[in-house]
Order: C-alpha cells, then structure tokens, then sequence
C-alpha cells in the first residue's frame, strides 16, 4: 500500500489517502519560500529562517515543526533546523533538482484540473482544457511564466532519464541516433558523449531548437548532432539506425501516439529500432506510480500511461515487430521495436 497506509485498520488508511493533498501541499510551501536553499548553509533557528522568507517566526516553528514529521528536517540538539538527505532536491541548485516540478506539478493550473477529474471520467478527454479554455501547451504558451516553471519542471524530469539509453541498451552499433521530440537533448547528449562514433539528430519543434543548440553546445557534443525541426505527427528524419521517443508517447491518446509511432515508422530503414523511454503499468492490484501517472496523463491531455500489452498492440498496428520491454536502473523501462 502507498502513503504509510500499510497495517492500519481501513478507517485510519482511508483518512491518510484523503488528507494525502495537506502533505503536498506542505512540500510546495516549502519549495515556494525555498527553505532548502536556505538551509543548504547549515543549521538555522526558526527565527532566523523566519526573517529570511519574510514569515512569522511562531506559525512557521508550526511549519518546521510538520515538515519535520514528513522526514523534510530535522531538529538538532539545539533546536536549530536542518535540511535532511529527503529535502535535499528541493533546493534550486541540487543535480536533477525537484524544486520546479514541485511547484509546477502542484501550481494553481494543475491543481483546477485535478478537480475536473470526474468530467474527465466520463467524457475520456483532457480535464485541463474544458477548465481553462486551452489545451496544455497552449496555455503554457500564453502565460509564459508559468510556462516557463513547467518547462523547468520537464528539465529536471528529463535529467532524471538522460543517462538511460547507454546504461541500458548496446550503443555501440548504432552509427546515428535520432531523438524524436529531444526537447533541449539530454539524452541523446548522454548517449553520444557515453558512445565514441555515435552522431545524433535532434528532431522537435522549430521553437524548441535554439534551446537545444545550447544545450549539446554547452555539452560539448554540438559537432556531432543534427537538429531538424519537425512535425512529427508527419514525418520525422530518414537514416538512423536507432529512433527514440522518451517521455513522448504517453502525452497522446492513441490516435496521435499512433501517427507519431507511423512517422518513424515511414523514416526507418528495415532493422533499425525504436526505443520507446516510458513508465510501463504493471500488472495486478499492487501499487505503482505509474498507475496515478496514468490519471495526470489523462488530467492534462486526455491521454494515458499504458501496459507491456498496450504497448504492443500499438505497436504492432504501426508496423513494428520483435517487441520487448527493458527494465531499467530507473522506474523507466525501455519498450523496443524493430522496423521489419
């Protein structure tokens, strides 16, 4: 069972699932007023961290106090707050660091979402767009700066699962590796850096480019990348030996996951391979991250997280064959599939 549920009678579970949002709610307070930045120097009194972020001292002892509770800090012998291993990433400079999923997972846009779930129930389609109007992206799009805290968010979500492919897979035949829908290109900035003679191609959309020229710039890997801008629910570039999608086929219900999953198809040459970065859904009962991802995928764009067999059956009605999941070191796994 899932949030500390475990072994309690079902009344006392039951309550820890419905209150389960205050606990969310604590975490992006304390990414907010950034609290882990601050602490991140060593120990603080309440009243210190207090005149920091502009907060009353005694309600947020009160706050210290539960975010102590969850495991975020910890009280010394002193009295003094400190920053505990599991507050680590909410800091703004940590590697991978969670502070922008934390407020853009749970910002205002999402949130009203959320509540629109049972609509979403019934209709099959995007809770997101029948509450504001607009579709995700072009929302985002027109309020840049939450859009740009979403983008953050995906940034670290991206580092998370950049060093998968050449921990996972065998690199070392694939003389070019396109990236469809790289975004910025960690991955196959990863891939190309962990893979002498390996040449990458980028492939996303036209607005997305200039960030990923100073990305594998930065990375030191620009002079052996391409980067094409794509539609790719059209086409995406010919001549690669191996095609990626991470992050990518979950964000669509299957009609468009099909189109994209046919545009590579029509790319590839026979024998090249697909990998498919994505959270599979396990089988049975038990709890699985992937299961409630499954929702926020449906909240946000009407689409769906899905199982080894979902996977599969699409495909296959794309064209593809010799299919295999790949469990990584991460919750992805890799889905692969050969062009025939």
């Amino acid at each position: 069972m899932v949030l500390g549920t475990k072994g309690l009678p079902p009344r006392a579970a039951l309550m820890q699932l419905i209150t389960a949002s205050w606990v969310t709610h604590a975490v992006r307070a304390m990414a907010e007023i950034g609290l882990a930045d601050l602490l991140a120097a060593g120990p603080s009194t309440a009243g210190e961290l207090a005149e920091a972020t502009g907060t009353d001292a005694p309600t947020l002892a009160r706050f210290l106090r539960a975010l102590a509770g969850l495991g975020l800090v910890a009280h010394d012998a002193e009295g003094r707050v400190t920053l505990t291993p599991l507050g680590e990433p909410l800091r703004a400079d940590a590697p991978g660091s969670l502070r922008p999923y934390a407020l853009a997972i749970t910002g205002a846009p999402v949130e009203r979402a959320w509540h629109a779930l049972p609509g979403a129930l019934r209709t099959g389609g995007a809770a997101f767009a029948g509450v504001h109007g607009l579709g995700l992206w072009d929302f985002y799009a027109a309020h840049p700066e939450e859009g740009a805290l979403f983008d953050a968010a995906m940034t670290g979500s991206a580092d998370a699962r950049s060093g998968i492919l050449p921990a996972t897979v065998d690199l070392a035949a694939v003389g070019t590796l396109v990236d469809v829908g790289g975004g910025q290109g960690r991955m196959l900035a990863a891939a190309v850096a962990a893979t002498p003679g390996l040449r990458g191609v980028l492939a996303d959309r036209p607005e997305v480019l200039p960030g990923a020229e100073a990305f594998l710039t930065a990375a030191g890997v620009r002079d052996r990348c391409d980067l094409v801008a794509v539609d790719f629910f059209s086409a995406v570039p010919t001549g690669g030996d191996a095609y990626v999608l991470a992050h990518i086929v979950h964000d669509w219900p299957d009609a468009e996951a099909l189109a994209i999953l046919r545009a590579c198809h029509r790319a590839m040459a026979p024998g090249a391979r697909l990998w498919i970065v994505e959270l599979v859904i396990q089988p049975g009962d038990a709890y699985d991250r992937a299961k409630l991802l499954d929702l926020l995928m449906l909240v946000l764009f009407g689409a769906q997280e899905r199982t080894e067999a979902e996977y599969r059956a699409l495909l296959e009605e794309a064209g593809f064959d010799r299919i295999a999941v790949h469990p990584t070191d991460s919750p992805y796994s890799i889905v692969e599939a050969v062009r025939p």
